[in-house]
């Protein structure tokens, strides 16, 4: 690797954990500001989202530009393109977090169903913590420890099976609870795709280690 090349690519980086920590504060505060129906906090989480789109963008306009100019091929070519696609799923990530956020603006009160609410804050708390992990992953390119944070989403997943289970009883038992269930529900869909991102994330850190495409949660890695 050239010694340009090499500062480019720890640049890209660079940019890319960036993002990912601004991303990290949107879930936490969107999360916040559903739990304590705080709509001055949902509102900053919601502006934020422009700086977080235009940090993908100039990752993508960078990748592009270091690819044509400087012809990379092997592992090199492999962390660039790596960054591209999992800066997208950062800004997809991203978006969840602002639905979670509008959430807390559209509504009049703090979530009302504590058990409800308990289980999808346990959701979110996963998610916080994978996306924590898997950026110090990508900060250092560890496909093992990329490998175990994935495997976290299993309890995501978990969490929301326990919650549409839930929902469903309530539903039976309390016919008018629907309109609000369906919020709830929304909410795990929206924590369980945040996990999903992750697991991404985590292999294309894969990827970038091992020069192969892996879907983790399988048993083929």
């Amino acid at each position: 690797m050239s010694r340009l090349l090499d500062q480019q690519i720890q640049k890209l980086k660079l940019n890319f954990i960036t993002m990912g920590l601004n991303v990290s504060t949107a879930l936490s505060d969107a999360v916040d500001a559903w739990r304590n129906n705080d709509l001055t906090l949902a509102q900053t989480v919601i502006d934020g989202d422009e700086k977080i789109n235009e940090q993908e963008t100039h990752l993508e306009g960078k990748s592009a530009q270091i690819i044509a100019l400087q012809q990379p091929v092997a592992g090199d070519l492999r962390k660039i393109v790596a960054i591209l696609k999992a800066s997208s799923d950062l800004e997809r990530l991203a978006d969840h977090a602002i639905h979670i956020a509008k959430k807390a603006r559209r509504e009049q009160k703090a979530p009302s169903d504590s058990e409800l609410t308990d289980l999808l804050l346990k959701m979110a708390e996963n998610d916080k913590q994978m996306l924590t992990d898997i950026l110090q992953a990508y900060s250092d390119l560890d496909d093992d420890a990329a490998v175990k944070i994935s495997e976290k989403d299993h309890q995501t997943d978990e969490y929301l099976q326990q919650v549409n289970q839930i929902i469903i009883q309530r539903i039976k038992e309390q016919p008018d609870f629907a309109l609000e269930a369906m919020d709830y529900m929304k909410l795990g869909n929206h924590f369980e795709r945040i996990g999903d991102y992750v697991t991404n994330i985590a292999e294309w850190i894969v990827y970038t280690e091992r020069g192969r495409i892996t879907e983790l949660g399988n048993s083929d890695y």
